[in-house]
């Protein structure tokens, strides 16, 4: 079994080289795909916030719908589908928003599991690299004369590389998945946030309402 174990040490830290390469352009390609994502969904907050409280101001609920429809972002549309179930109350509108904010996150979170995977656990294969190499090293010092000790430490030296390969793979992809869970994050803080006008709007109006239907019924 050892005998075994170090045939496939001998074989070196080349392949390490090659899986981090390959994780390397699998994480750039997801770090890109993510931010272009994400850009073309980004949500200018605080105007558009002052915007939906003007319309609703104007008790137009179309208005407001023409509002989320023209405006790009999950926010808006975890909005639409609130205002749906108006007529059915705060509490169903609060219930609504809730589900579609935990559809809209299997979207959001995309390549974030692959980008924190590869973030992890990089450097440990980086590391593994390291240590094959070295191995392997000092297998060939064993079986070399002295004069050989030069060409064996260029060995370790190269050996070294897929240490710091590993951790400049594991890097930017930290790095990203951090960003992106953020800006996740922020999104559903958004939506939350503008349906917090939603709902104060919906409050403001329902005492009218009611009040209405009582004097209808009175006389």
């Amino acid at each position: 079994m050892i005998d075994r174990l170090i045939e496939i040490t001998a074989v070196g830290p080349e392949w390490v080289l090659w899986l981090l390469l390959v994780l390397s352009l699998f994480s750039v390609g997801t770090i890109i795909e993510r931010a272009v994502f994400f850009r073309l969904r980004r949500l200018r907050m605080v105007p558009f916030s002052r915007d939906l409280e003007d319309t609703l101001r104007t008790e137009d609920l179309g208005a407001v719908r023409t509002l989320l429809k023209k405006t790009h972002g999950f926010e808006s549309v975890a909005l639409l589908r609130t205002l749906e179930w108006f007529d059915d109350g705060p509490e169903a509108m609060g219930e609504v928003l809730e589900a579609a904010i935990r559809e809209q996150r299997l979207e959001l979170d995309q390549g974030l599991a692959f980008l924190g995977t590869v973030g992890n656990n990089a450097p440990f294969v980086g590391l593994l690299g390291t240590v094959l190499g070295v191995v392997n090293a000092f297998q060939e010092l064993g079986n070399t004369s002295g004069a050989a000790i030069g060409s064996v430490m260029s060995g370790i030296a190269q050996a070294l590389i897929a240490t710091a390969l590993g951790i400049a793979v594991a890097l930017p992809a930290v790095v990203a998945y951090n960003l992106f869970t953020k800006r996740a994050n922020d999104i559903e803080d958004n939506a939350r946030a503008l349906m917090s006008l939603v709902l104060a709007y919906s409050k403001s109006i329902r005492p009218s309402s009611t009040k209405a239907s009582t004097a209808a019924i009175s006389s």
